[in-house]
């Protein structure tokens, strides 16, 4: 019904001028003139087939008909037949140099041919008719339009697409790709025998993925499920599922827990992140915290605007729309946050481009606004809908659903080497396993990444309980803590200093946790002094606050600090030194409220090595605090 009404608004003023009879409009032909009614009833009905029958005849009768030409030009153009329609506009257009819906309509089926530079010139010419105005929001669109899509051509970005091949991509449609920050696990929905959305998982073994399976249930139901988006350890989806009972709308943000090697039932988020509107197409950040998606609700500056949810305090706040940057009348949809947290990627009809949906980008600037969108350009984006893309850690490698020359059946997933100018930011990841030192028994543990600079926790996660394994995403230019902790357990503490290097390459740990037990040590990694002083430095606070709730959680154990130095300088020096940094965190220890009774120290100098004092890495290693569980 919307495209029929369009369609007869369209023809309005066609048949307003063969109304007026007005010269080399209309038609003075009696039979002409009543096929052409009868060609407007049938059309009314939704009758094109005969509609075109009777403007056939109409014209035969009188060749220079312009409101027939006009109506069936129409006709073609709204059913896809672009190539006739403007055969149809041509003679329209020699009948009447001066006709201006003929160029409106020629323009538009130009533009949807990729024939951008005739679509550029009919939109012009259309504009300097002087009622143009009533067209005008939609002319300017071509116009613009075309005059991007030329431009946009004639300096093509690098894309060479890379189908993942029958592993992954099926003679179904595949789209809405969701990927694991290390690219490990991939999971994408499929449009099963055209009619039900159903979400498929892979995992990359020996650096190829496997044949992707279904997720099956409790995710995938007998409903619809669609647009996922993984967390970047994998270990939580966000998606879409739609008319579910108790709905919060017709479509509802839903999150499922990986427990083990299963997934928990779904959840739906609830108010205030689901309304009774669409919500749609979510996008975890980094650190777990951001949740973008897509919405018609109320308050927006369009029909679909992207918006954003931050969780605190153990609930979801009310979503924030990300404003008019991005933001315009038409659609913006399938957000992606990139791992460095200040690069946006979404699709959009609203901003210039290629025709349909485009796919664009914007960074975050310094005041936390996003700047103005840049279109990701051709070949990326081309006269189809381009809908959704993601992008790995490494801020190259990309992967998006698009239909290619060697698809496997309709929408394909591809994979490709993202253009430098349209990059995030590089980051890395550390990831790792967590189990028993002494059974080998792998472990659900807290693992929290700290920013030591401000004592933050950036990162809170847990460890597969069964696999034991974990995943943190490292942004540059930071120094972090790493504490893992479990019950019965002393923590594992890890330090990465990235303060002047703008990202890491992958990380990998093994995460051996001491059972509490007389005699066991760590080191904490993460208790800094300046050289030849033992004054602690700020940044030492998140470990020493970390051994201080240890403490508090186990109040019956007692320890001893111990301060070590490599073999370098004078002994008795060293043994002072040593000894009186060891000291410092006991008084920080005692400063809190930890009895003074369950704290020893002592300090050791170069005594007790744990590596070779040869090298610099070594000393750097035996220059360090621990800890031991006392009787």
């Amino acid at each position: 019904m919307k495209r029929i009404l369009l369609l007869l608004f369209l023809l309005l003023p066609v048949l307003n001028t063969y109304a007026q009879e007005l010269p080399f409009s209309g038609t003075k032909n009696k039979k002409a003139e009543y096929y052409f009614g009868e060609a407007l009833k049938t059309f009314q009905l939704q009758d094109f087939m005969k509609a075109q029958g009777y403007l056939d005849k109409a014209i035969a009768l009188d060749p220079n008909f312009i409101d027939a030409y006009m109506m069936l030009a129409e006709i073609k153009k709204d059913n896809e037949k672009y190539e006739e329609a403007i055969a149809l506009y041509n003679k329209i257009v020699s009948l009447n140099p001066e006709f201006p819906m003929s160029y409106f309509g020629r323009s538009k089926c130009f533009f949807t041919l990729s024939k951008y530079n005739e679509a550029f010139q009919d939109a012009q010419k259309f504009m300097s008719f002087p009622d143009y105005y009533q067209k005008k929001e939609q002319i300017e669109v071509i116009k613009n339009n075309s005059e991007f899509a030329q431009g946009a051509i004639s300096k093509p970005f690098p894309f060479k697409p890379v189908n993942l091949g029958n592993m992954i991509n099926s003679p179904d449609n595949e789209y809405f790709p969701g990927i694991t920050a290390d690219e490990q696990v991939l999971i994408f929905t499929r449009l099963v025998n055209g009619r039900d959305e159903e979400f498929y998982r892979s995992t990359k073994i020996d650096g190829k993925y496997s044949f992707a399976e279904n997720m099956g249930y409790p995710i995938n139901t007998e409903r619809n499920e669609g647009t996922v988006s993984l967390s970047a350890d994998g270990q939580y989806i966000f998606y879409t599922a739609c008319n579910r009972p108790g709905a919060n709308g017709s479509c509802d943000l839903f999150l499922s827990k990986l427990d083990g090697n299963t997934w928990s039932e779904p959840i739906n988020l609830g108010p205030p992140v689901n309304s009774a509107s669409w919500e749609s197409q979510p996008c975890l950040s980094f650190d777990g915290r951001t949740l973008y998606f897509s919405s018609n609700r109320p308050g927006g500056y369009g029909q679909s605007d992207i918006w954003y949810t931050n969780f605190k305090n153990g609930r979801w706040t009310p979503p924030v729309n990300a404003g008019p940057e991005i933001n315009g009348p038409g659609d913006e949809q399938s957000p992606f946050i990139a791992k460095d947290d200040q690069t946006l990627y979404f699709n959009s009809d609203g901003h210039p481009g290629m025709g349909g949906v485009d796919l664009f980008y914007t960074r975050r600037n310094k005041d936390g606004r996003w700047a103005k969108p840049t279109n990701m350009g051709y070949p990326i984006n081309s006269s189809k809908d381009e809908t959704c893309i993601i992008i790995s850690s490494n801020g190259k490698d990309a992967f998006m659903a698009k239909e290619g020359d060697d698809t496997k059946g309709g929408l394909d997933i591809y994979s490709f080497e993202l253009y430098e100018e349209a990059r995030p930011q590089k980051t890395g990841y550390a990831k790792g396993v967590v189990f028993d030192a002494n059974t080998r028994k792998k472990l659900s543990a807290k693992i929290e990444l700290i920013d030591l600079a401000t004592g933050r926790v950036i990162i809170e996660s847990y460890s597969n309980r069964i696999s034991g394994e974990f995943l943190v995403c490292l942004q540059g230019n930071k120094n972090y803590a790493l504490n893992v902790s479990a019950a019965g357990y002393l923590f594992y503490s890890e330090n990465f200093s990235l303060q002047n290097q703008g990202a890491t390459d992958p990380l990998v740990l093994s995460v051996p946790l001491q059972p509490i037990t007389a005699g066991a040590k760590i080191v904490l990694k993460n208790i800094f002094f300046d050289s030849d002083k033992f004054d602690l430095k700020d940044e030492s606070k998140a470990e020493l606050n970390k051994l201080v709730q240890f403490l508090a959680s186990n109040p019956n154990v007692k320890i001893e600090i111990g301060g070590h130095t490599d073999n370098t300088g004078d002994f008795a020096k060293n043994s002072l030194l040593s000894a009186n940094r060891a000291k410092a965190v006991k008084d920080y220890l005692i400063a809190t409220g930890v009895p003074m009774a369950r704290i020893t120290y002592k300090g050791y100098a170069d005594t007790q090595p744990i590596a070779d004092n040869t090298s610099l890495e070594g000393r750097a290693k035996n220059r360090r605090t621990e800890i031991k569980i006392m009787p």
